[in-house]
């Protein structure tokens, strides 16, 4: 009698154990069931699956002309009381090379050139004899030229670098003398605007050039306090530039 009931004791605990990984599957459906139900698609709406291709862009060259008129003038210290010089004759040839970072980033650009002007300060209420002068100068800028394509017709222009020039020429009765300093270098920035009309573009822009170095060599008015010349030009650009490639 015992062994009968020990026997089936043992019948219900195999058949028990055979149920269970049987409920452990149909469990597992049921829970994988209800999370694709969470992610199904729903009926009539269309999943977005395009990739963005950013157009290529690709470099240009351009060789332009601009003309600038400049207000110009001389940064002493000590203060000198010296009046500034309008200068309406200034031309520069220049070459802009545009470059897009990894052909889409299109705004980066390098511009060089030869430029010719004049530049200096009057008297104002101290008349220095043989101090006051005009000197003309030929120079070549090299600066960073960045640029923002407001559609097909139109840019936003901004400019930052450096420039290295030499004075070629003074106003001076008796010319350059000793004190005079011939080697010209400085910074230079610019913000304007560009019409694209084809393979042409017409830029206006404002400009604004410091030389760091000196006009005069500090010793020239005394030996005991010396006199610090840093001349310096505001403009007005009017460019034509022609795209070659």
């Amino acid at each position: 009698m015992k062994r009968q009931l020990i026997f089936d004791i043992l019948l219900v605990l195999m058949a028990f154990l055979a149920c269970v990984p049987d409920m452990q599957a149909q469990d597992g459906g049921k829970r994988k069931r209800k999370k694709a139900e969470e992610y199904q698609v729903v009926p009539g709406v269309q999943w977005d699956t395009a990739v963005v291709v950013r157009p290529v862009k690709y470099p240009e060259h351009l060789i332009g002309v601009r003309y600038s008129f400049d207000f110009t003038g001389v940064s002493m210290t000590p203060d000198m009381e010296i009046k500034g010089y309008n200068s309406p004759v200034n031309i520069a040839l220049l070459y802009t090379y545009y470059h897009p970072l990894w052909s889409t980033i299109d705004i980066f650009g390098l511009q060089t050139g030869v430029k010719y002007g004049k530049y200096g300060f009057r008297n104002g209420k101290y008349e220095y004899e043989n101090f006051e002068q005009v000197v003309t100068y030929i120079e070549v800028p090299f600066v960073s030229a960045f640029h923002v394509d407001l559609g097909e017709y139109f840019r936003i222009l901004a400019s930052i670098g450096m420039f290295g020039g030499y004075r070629m020429a003074t106003t001076k009765e008796n010319g350059f003398d000793c004190f005079d300093i011939r080697y010209d270098y400085g910074a230079m920035g610019g913000l304007g605007v560009a019409l694209r009309w084809g393979r042409v573009e017409f830029h206006i822009e404002g400009s604004f050039q410091y030389s760091l170095a000196f006009l005069y060599h500090p010793e020239k008015m005394s030996s005991d306090w010396w006199l610090y010349s840093y001349p310096w030009r505001a403009g007005i650009n009017f460019g034509v530039h022609v795209r070659l490639k």
